[in-house]
């Protein structure tokens, strides 16, 4: 009896994932029309480089609780030589519904540009931002009310180049086993919005570089930085390895170019 149980329990289990089943489909329009939304914009670094060969693409997705998912994709380009792109399409009517108090329904747009065509020692990407960032992809999000028919929309994306710096930790060597450290580091990167998979804090993207701290009085690390433009860079701790990385350090800014600086110093408890 145990058994069968088991078994019936089991195809119950997958009766269940094939109600609530994704559907997927194409939704791409051969050119824009009178009725169709634009979006557009440059993709171009701090000092005015503008990035090629970047894939952009757009996505309708909609789900309901324990219900059908579904994914559309409404537009893909890839930036020109000069940086620019432009993607169209068409809403339908459901894409406008308002769910109003409806929490069991989510109706949502995601512009999502693939940075994977930059060379990873150049460019500070995704995974650089957000180490479980899946891919090299910057996501954006929209509310599925924030477009319009026939209406024009920018989107302007910003990515910074990337530079390696020292960084010179002078601590009283009071760290205790469990603690954890990292470089954060808050950059202007992304563009008109901040990404969607990204952490931020004051209108920039935080990033996180975690250091191998020890007892030893001083100690130097390289990390990244954004090159040619400004770095608010402090050091962060979590006690204990629980909880979130406070900051132990004033905040620097630090314009960083190719001629320098070469490195940042920074002292934990007023070490002397």
């Amino acid at each position: 009896m145990k058994i069968c149980s088991i078994i019936n329990f089991f195809w119950l289990i997958v009766c269940f994932f094939c109600l609530v089943s994704c559907d997927e489909e194409s939704d791409f329009i051969s050119g824009p029309t009178t009725s169709s939304t634009i979006i557009s914009g440059v993709a171009r670094t701090a000092d005015g480089k503008p990035l090629a060969g970047v894939q952009v693409s757009l996505d309708y997705k909609e789900s309901v609780w324990l219900g059908q998912q579904v994914t559309r994709h409404k537009a893909k380009g890839v930036t020109d030589n000069e940086g620019n792109y432009r993607l169209y399409f068409e809403l339908r009517d459901d894409e406008l519904c308002d769910s109003g108090n409806d929490a069991s329904v989510a109706r949502n747009f995601y512009l999502t540009i693939d940075l994977s065509s930059l060379p990873e020692d150049m460019y500070i990407m995704p995974k650089d931002i957000k180490s479980d960032n899946d891919g090299q992809k910057l996501l954006f999000y929209y509310d599925n009310r924030h477009f319009e028919r026939g209406k024009y929309y920018t989107h302007n994306l910003y990515v910074s180049r990337k530079c390696w710096i020292d960084v010179i930790i002078v601590n009283n060597g009071k760290i205790e086993p469990n603690d954890k450290f990292v470089v954060s580091n808050m950059i202007k990167y992304g563009g008109d919005y901040l990404p969607f998979n990204s952490y931020y804090r004051d209108g920039r993207v935080l990033m996180e570089y975690p250091l191998a701290m020890t007892s030893d009085r001083e100690q130097t690390f390289r990390v990244p930085c954004a090159l040619n433009d400004s770095n608010s860079i402090y050091i962060g701790c979590m006690e204990g390895g629980v909880g979130s990385y406070d900051a132990v350090t004033p905040v620097k800014k630090v314009f960083v170019t190719e001629d320098g600086p070469q490195l940042v110093r920074f002292e934990i408890d007023a070490a002397e």
